[in-house]
């Protein structure tokens, strides 16, 4: 890799009131700040007793602060967050990037030995850069789109809504679209897996975000038979929480077997009888909350178990 001047975000020093690691105070960190340095401690010069050269904060100048210099430049700048955050009638809705990528879809050996037949044959998706919502739909955010909680477990807002159709939710991602001017919509079910697997960021979990189901999902061995507020689990790679467990989660696509060729933005059959639905619920056991498994449902059904989640588009 070259070395080369650039800006970075880092902390100013206190006494120099310039970035850390800018010797030369141009306002960047950069290979001029290092040949500086250096050619500080060839000369043995008294500039070397200035703060703006202890890069590394010892209170000593020496080769130390040229290797930390390099590292600092050499490393990435810290990541901006690409999340969106909206107001929605009082109410916030996190939506978090996932950037696009192929990944291979279905039961991978991360998923042995509690796959099931219907996630076969695996086949490679392609899927464009979108937005999905950080946590499942909230009983206070569909409140506040639709003007009621249909929730049989009701107390607690921020448990995730239930008890909703897919049509249902295809009203509420309408008036989502309408109160925010983004367009809103179902996840596809290509586009729920990659994201529950953490996407281009994954470590092939077997659950969303953990090898071990306690870590990141209610399911019926923790949750006593009741929902939970969401986001009290730990997230996946991506930041996305309750993936596994918790509720079910519709999709939009209607549910067929899968086909063993490589896709791009797959959205499912053009008809069909049945929806489908992901992650596993509080009344599932592990093995149907990981990331493979799927199921299906005439779409005017409601439960206590299935909920929803919403994608933005990018």
């Amino acid at each position: 890799m070259t070395l080369c001047a650039m800006a970075l975000s880092w902390p100013l020093n206190a006494s120099a009131s310039r970035l850390v690691g800018d010797v030369d105070g141009d306002g960047q960190v950069g290979i001029a700040d290092v040949t500086m340095i250096t050619d500080v401690l060839l000369s043995h010069s008294e500039t070397a007793s200035s703060m703006v050269c202890d890069v590394d904060g010892d209170g000593a100048v020496t080769i130390s602060d040229v290797t930390w210099l390099i590292d600092m430049i050499m490393a990435p700048p810290s990541p901006q967050s690409q999340d969106v955050t909206l107001d929605v009638n009082g109410v916030n809705i996190t939506m978090v990037l996932v950037e696009g990528g192929t990944f291979t879809m279905g039961a991978t050996p991360d998923q042995w030995p509690d796959h099931r037949r219907n996630e076969v044959p695996l086949h490679e998706v392609t899927l464009s850069s979108y937005y999905i919502s950080q946590t499942e739909v909230t009983q206070e955010l569909w409140e506040a789109v639709m003007g009621f909680n249909p929730s049989q477990f009701a107390g607690d807002p921020q448990r995730p809504v239930e008890m909703v159709s897919l049509f249902d939710c295809a009203r509420f991602v309408d008036k989502l679209t309408e109160i925010t001017g983004r367009v809103f919509r179902m996840p596809t079910e290509a586009e729920w897996e990659y994201a529950a697997r953490g996407g281009n960021r994954s470590q092939s979990f077997k659950y969303s975000g953990s090898n071990m189901a306690e870590d990141v999902a209610w399911y019926n061995g923790n949750a006593d038979n009741t929902t939970h507020p969401v986001a009290t689990k730990a997230p996946n790679e991506l930041g996305i929480y309750d993936m596994s467990g918790n509720v079910l989660e519709w999709c939009q696509d209607w549910y067929a077997s899968y086909d063993e060729g490589p896709c791009t933005n797959p959205v499912g059959p053009e008809s069909g009888y049945e929806n489908v639905y992901r992650g596993g619920s509080w009344n599932n056991a592990p093995e149907m909350c990981r990331n493979a498994t799927r199921d299906k449902a005439d779409p005017h059904t409601t439960s206590s178990m299935i909920g929803l989640r919403v994608v933005m588009n990018y």
